[in-house]
């Protein structure tokens, strides 16, 4: 679970509490106005009585008026504790979960060393049992994240890309994986493989820019790894 989801947690239990609070605190002040009611009825026969219902209604206005102040205080604070895990949980519908932004960093470099591998045994630059054992390495770990489905945490907009581009992953690597000993030398067959490749870009752009992915930020990890 990550941060801003156990924030929400949280948040949305004091909403929970604060609320009931406020509820307490209504049921009190309906409790002390039939009181009041029943109060204002009574007459004192002689002096004393007179003195003790007085102060007895003064007592009771006291508790009103305290009451009130908590009724509005429970009031505000729980307006305010949703307000935030609102706010929270927008903000995390438009952020990557934990598992998200590591299943598209991760497979945003399957993806490009794929292509690098396919590239290599186009032009036959290694040995094919090295790029055999490659590209099946890396096709089997692209099928792996796109299997993944996106987090219900994002919006309908996010899932339905996310999961777009996730599909797309695993369907290039799970036909990869049925072929890999076709690859070496096989320009045609790596061509349609790397416009798939460029239409699965197409979709990784897209939820770059829907979460703000630095993408430079990525390529400079890559050259510096």
């Amino acid at each position: 679970m990550t941060v801003l989801e156990i924030t929400i947690l949280v948040l949305l239990t004091l909403t929970i509490l604060s609320g009931l609070l406020f509820l307490l605190c209504v049921l009190i002040s309906v409790k002390l106005t039939k009181e009041a009611k029943q109060l204002a009825k009574k007459r004192g026969k002689g002096a004393k009585r007179k003195r003790q219902l007085a102060r007895k209604r003064k007592h009771l206005q006291g508790q009103k008026k305290k009451n009130k102040r908590r009724t509005l205080l429970f009031l505000v604070v729980t307006f305010l504790f949703f307000g935030g895990s609102q706010l929270v949980a927008y903000y995390q519908s438009m952020s990557l979960s934990h598992e998200d932004e590591e299943s598209v960093v991760k497979s945003y470099f399957l993806l490009n060393d794929f292509d690098e591998q396919l590239e290599k045994a186009k032009t036959e630059s290694e040995r094919k049992e090295k790029l055999d054992g490659n590209i099946r390495y890396l096709a089997s770990a692209i099928t792996s994240y796109g299997a993944n489905r996106a987090s219900d945490l994002n919006t309908e907009e996010g899932q339905l890309i996310l999961n777009r581009y996730y599909k797309a992953m695993l369907d290039l690597g799970t036909n990869a994986m049925r072929m890999t000993d076709g690859f070496y030398g096989n320009e045609e067959v790596i061509a349609g493989y790397q416009e798939d490749i460029n239409r699965i870009r197409g979709y990784q752009k897209k939820v770059f820019e829907l979460y703000k992915v630095d993408e430079a930020a990525l390529k400079k990890a890559k050259s510096n790894s």
